[in-house]
Formats: structure tokens, C-alpha cells, sequence
């Protein structure tokens, strides 16, 4: 009888030593598992919070994404800006680089527009950005509103828009006439204006009278700027200036 007993007991014991094993096991792996994932993620944390603001991007795509596609909870501006930062495309670079020459393109309109037209109504304003723009879309001019803006202002004369020879951006824009013509300039560039000019690609200011003006066709005047476009080409009579 006691000789059955040992044996039932050494089974017993042999069984459970089995289902602690089987059951046990896994568990720990799991344990173990969750123990390094842990420790890599506060790894990870405190290197996001020691890193040098050399590597710290600041940038406004990163920000814009983290702001409108991250949980709200994350609030770590080094988290927010990896996680943004790393979900974007493998052609983020061509992201980036379109991103970088829309806003080039629309500080070159703002300038134009802060220089020729500052002290102009909101109406005045649009119409000088309006010449640009609608400059940029005729065969005549360059492609590009930077390119417009700027044309000839590697020649002492010839610039096509004054500012951009005279010297007076020298003195750099400021104030809230500069914040007012970047505004414009934004809302411009993105079309949200109906057309004001009548397809305009000329002016000039009620204080002069240039050869020109007889040559185009007189539109309106906003403020104290006379707007012009091109004569349709059978009552072209002669070659004309491409001046404002």
C-alpha cells in the first residue's frame, strides 16, 4: 500500500512539474519580452530628451503633421516631431523641396506686393499681385513669380518692377504692413481671389505718363495704380515696353 502511494505521489509530482513547465514557461518568455521592450523604449525616451538641439528638427511640415495625425496625448516635441518625421514618404525630399519654393515664391509676391503697394487698399494690394501672377501665366514674361518679380534686377535699369532697382529694399520689410502683404500674398497664391483686373499685366502710378500706356489697352485704376494689358495682336501697332 505504501509502496502504491510513493509511486502515485512521484507521479503527481512529475505531472506538475510538467504543467508548471508548459505553463510557466511561456509566461516568462513574455515577461522577459515585455521587460526589453520596455527598456528600449525608455532608452529611446531618454535619448530624445538628451539629444542635442542639433538634431532636433523644428520644421513647420513636422509640426503641421504631428499637430493634425499623432494622438493628442503626445506632448513631447521630440516625440511628436520622430513620429511625424518618420512617417512621411521615402520622396519626403521632393516633398520638402516643392514646400520650400512654394514659400519662396510667395515672399517674392509679398515683397512685391509690400514694396509697390503697402500703403494701398486691400483691393490696390490684390491688383499689383494679380499683374505678377497673371504675368507668370502669359508667354511673355518668365514662369515663375520670383523670376517675374525680380526680372531685370541684374541691370542697373530695366527692372521691371521699380523696387527691385532703386534700392528701396535695401531696408528689409517690417511692421504690419509686411505681416498684411504676406497674407495676401498667401491668399493669392492659393487662388482664393476672384480676378479684380481684367487679366492686367501692366501699371504704373497716376504720378507718370510712360510711352507705353498708348500702346496697351487701359483697364481700370485701383487706388493710385492704372492698370493695362497687351492690345489684341491685330490692333498691335508697334513693339511696347514689358515695364509695370
Amino acid at each position: 500500500m505504501k509502496k502504491n502511494y510513493q509511486i502515485f505521489l512521484g507521479w503527481g509530482l512529475a505531472a506538475t512539474v510538467v504543467l508548471a513547465t508548459v505553463i510557466g514557461l511561456p509566461k516568462l518568455a513574455d515577461a522577459s519580452t515585455d521587460f526589453k521592450d520596455q527598456a528600449k523604449w525608455q532608452a529611446r525616451a531618454s535619448n530624445l530628451h538628451n539629444v542635442g538641439l542639433e538634431y532636433y528638427s523644428t520644421s513647420n511640415l513636422a509640426k503641421s503633421l504631428a499637430e493634425q495625425h499623432l494622438d493628442v496625448t503626445i506632448t513631447n516635441p521630440y516625440m511628436l516631431d520622430y513620429k511625424s518625421t518618420f512617417d512621411i514618404p521615402q520622396n519626403a525630399g521632393t516633398m520638402i523641396a516643392r514646400a520650400k519654393y512654394a514659400a519662396q515664391e510667395t515672399n517674392c509676391l509679398a515683397e512685391a506686393i509690400y514694396y509697390e503697394a503697402r500703403s494701398e487698399t486691400i483691393a490696390g494690394q490684390k491688383a499689383v499681385a494679380e499683374v505678377v501672377l497673371n504675368r507668370v501665366g502669359h508667354k511673355a514674361f518668365p514662369s515663375t513669380v520670383c523670376s517675374v518679380v525680380y526680372q531685370g534686377a541684374e541691370r542697373t535699369t530695366g527692372c521691371q518692377f521699380s523696387f527691385a532697382c532703386d534700392g528701396s529694399n535695401a531696408k528689409l520689410p517690417y511692421g504690419k504692413h509686411w505681416a498684411k502683404a504676406q497674407t495676401i500674398a498667401k491668399h493669392m497664391m492659393m487662388g482664393a481671389s476672384a480676378p479684380i483686373t481684367n487679366r492686367a499685366t501692366h501699371y504704373h502710378t497716376t504720378g507718370v505718363s510712360p510711352k507705353w500706356a498708348p500702346s496697351l489697352r487701359k483697364l481700370r485704376q485701383y487706388d493710385t495704380h492704372v492698370f493695362y494689358r497687351f492690345m489684341p495682336r491685330k490692333r498691335r501697332l508697334r513693339p511696347v515696353s514689358v515695364a509695370p
